[in-house]
Order: C-alpha cells, then sequence, then structure tokens
C-alpha cells in the first residue's frame, strides 16, 4: 500500500473515531466490533511497542515512556512488559501493520510526524484537541486485525510532554489489556471443561482442557492441573482451600500456605523472601493479596516463576489460595504467567455472596 492509499484510510478511520467521541474528555477509546475480512491480521512481537515521534518530542517523552512501558516482572531473569522502538515515519510503509503503535503530534509543529498527524485527522480534531489543550484516542485494528494504535496529541510541545507524563499509567493499562485480550483470545479458541467438572468442588474454573488433572489431593482440599506441551513452558494452576476464622487470613497464612503447599505437591519447591513481593490484589470480585517471585528446587536443581492469589470467603469462612507456577529453562515465563493469570480470574464460588476484604 502506498503513502497516499494509507493516509486516506487513516483519514476515514480517524474521522469516524471522532465523531463518536465527546468534546469534554481528553482520553477516548473505541473499540473494535469484530475482525475485518477485508484486513490483514497484523504481525510482530505482541509486546514490541513501535513509537512516531518529532525529533525533540522523542527527546524528552522516551525516558518516561520506556519507564512506564518497560517496566519489569520479576521472574527468574526480571522480564520487560514491553518493550519500546522508535520508527521512522518515512517508513511507515513497512511499519503500519504491526501489532502496537503509537503517534505523537504537537500541533505547533511541522516536522514530520506532526504534519502527517494534522494533514490526515481533519479540522474537528485540531480544534478539540486545542480547546482541550491534550487528546490521547486509542483505536483497535487501524490498519490491520488485532493491532492496537494510540495517538497522543498536544496544542503545544510542553502539553502533549506533560500530557504523556501525567497519562503513564493509562498508557500501561491499555496496551496490557489489549495484550491480555490477545492472550485471552489465542487461550479460549480451544475448549475448556464444563462446569460438571468441578461438581465436587464450591468454585468453577473457566479451564482450558490442554490443563490436565496433575494431583488431587480431595481430602486435603487441593487439585493442581498442568499443561505441558512441546517447546513451550510448563503451566501449573491449583486451587486449594482451608476454613479459618477471618482474622487468621492475612499476608502471613498466602506466604506460609504457599511454602507448604509448594513443598508437599511441588516435590519440594520452595521461595525465599528477598525473591517474592506481596501485594494487594482483586480477584473473583474479592479484594485479597497476590505472591509474586521466583521459586527454586534444591533437590532437582531447577528454578522458575510463580504467583499465588489468595481470598477469602466470609459466607463460610473459607481462605483460597489460587497458585500459578512456571517452568521453563530455555526461555521467558511472562506470557505464559499472564496465561494463568487469566485463568486465575475465572474463578467463581457457587452460590455465594462475593465482596471486598474489609
Amino acid at each position: 500500500m502506498k503513502i497516499m492509499n494509507i493516509k486516506i484510510v487513516f483519514l476515514g478511520i480517524i474521522l469516524f473515531l471522532i465523531l463518536g467521541c465527546s468534546q469534554k474528555e481528553n482520553i477516548h477509546k473505541t473499540k473494535s466490533k469484530g475482525i475485518d475480512p477485508h484486513k490483514p491480521m497484523s504481525w510482530g512481537h505482541k509486546q514490541t511497542v513501535y513509537v512516531f515521534a518529532d525529533d525533540n518530542v522523542w527527546k524528552y517523552a522516551k525516558g518516561h515512556l520506556l519507564k512506564t512501558l518497560e517496566r519489569v516482572r520479576f521472574t527468574t531473569e526480571n522480564e520487560k512488559v514491553f518493550v519500546v522502538k522508535r520508527a521512522p515515519i518515512d517508513n511507515l510503509d513497512n511499519f503500519y501493520k504491526f501489532n502496537n503503535l503509537i503517534f505523537f503530534c504537537n500541533l505547533e509543529s511541522n516536522d514530520k510526524v506532526s504534519a502527517y498527524i494534522k494533514e490526515i485527522m481533519g479540522s474537528k480534531v485540531e480544534s478539540e484537541v486545542n480547546d482541550n489543550l491534550i487528546g490521547m484516542y486509542a483505536k483497535d485494528n487501524v490498519w490491520a486485525n488485532d493491532q492496537f494504535v494510540l495517538f497522543i496529541l498536544g496544542s503545544n510541545e510542553p502539553n502533549l510532554l506533560k500530557f504523556n507524563i501525567l497519562q503513564s499509567h493509562k498508557i500501561f493499562d491499555l496496551f496490557k489489556e489489549k495484550l491480555f485480550d490477545r492472550i485471552s483470545g489465542q487461550l479460549y479458541k480451544t475448549s475448556v471443561y464444563s462446569d460438571d467438572r468441578f461438581t465436587a468442588f464450591q468454585w468453577t474454573l473457566k479451564l482450558p482442557k490442554k490443563y490436565v488433572l496433575y494431583k488431587n489431593d480431595t481430602a486435603n482440599n487441593f487439585i493442581l492441573f498442568i499443561a505441558r506441551l512441546r517447546n513451550k513452558s510448563d503451566r501449573y494452576i491449583s486451587v486449594y482451600f482451608q476454613k479459618i476464622p477471618k482474622e487468621e487470613f492475612n499476608r502471613n497464612w498466602l506466604r506460609e500456605t504457599r511454602q507448604n503447599i509448594s513443598w508437599k505437591y511441588y516435590d519440594e519447591d520452595e521461595y525465599f523472601d528477598k525473591d517474592v513481593r506481596m501485594e494487594k490484589y482483586k480477584l473473583a470480585g474479592f479484594q485479597g493479596w497476590r505472591l509474586t517471585g521466583r521459586w527454586q528446587n534444591k533437590k532437582y536443581s531447577v528454578g522458575g516463576a510463580f504467583q499465588s492469589f489468595a481470598i477469602y470467603d466470609e459466607v463460610n469462612g473459607l481462605a483460597y489460595l489460587i497458585d500459578n507456577s512456571v517452568y521453563y529453562p530455555d526461555g521467558e515465563k511472562l506470557e505464559a504467567l499472564y496465561e494463568l493469570e487469566i485463568i486465575s480470574k475465572t474463578f467463581k464460588l457457587k452460590d455465594s455472596e462475593q465482596g471486598d476484604l474489609k
């Protein structure tokens, strides 16, 4: 596709996007309604974000963009959630079908990127951004299916750069949400177990059938599934519950219970406090905690990454621990952890009111 054709398509999409946006908002998000058979699939690494920005904007925006998008997840190798790369506007033909794109535009500038955005976006958008001083527009599937494009605009360079800083967490959340959508879409292309699989329990999971039963200790309220595929990480997901008074459900319960479960059911897996982090986390409608970090096994001289979620069912007085563990010596573990997190978020209690932990 030639650059002029790209501009025409781009203009039509932008105008459609703007007509549906409120003038009072600075952040606009338009979700795609599905696959467009007339567009190709996007390509490239799904955790790489390509950025189009003029030299001076890139000079000052780069640091904050790297800080927010290339934040590190604590695994065996400390993996970056996203990788940011600058893309030249002169080579847009080579980049417009990639998965993740960001465009920066300073309305006062006539440099190449800003001039290009101004040329195609129309007077309505320009007026809106000038009125609000800034604007951010998120759009799915602009040039390709399964694509996410973010347009960040400012009435001048200071406003544009300030907005980039102030909205850094929102920018990260938008790209992470899209990443989770992609992983979830691939994950649930395969069949899942029916709720009948969990008839014996007070809970259900939307669990793909590639996860098979690995250990089942019903007498001690524990069940474990594993997905083991060629050239992919081993992924484990387990559910354990224990009847305890609410006052005994705390961070220490999560730490100690995870240690006990991993030692017993994972054949002497363990972790050290220096290798883990604890944070508040909401799962299945309950405010609880998440423990993340590295595990190791001295018995077999191996290690990996894990995350454990703890929630409390006040109605039945039950504490739950949903555990995710990854073993993959040859590669990164973050995508597998995200897959397990997506599955864990489908955890649902039967016949129980769900609420926040006080």
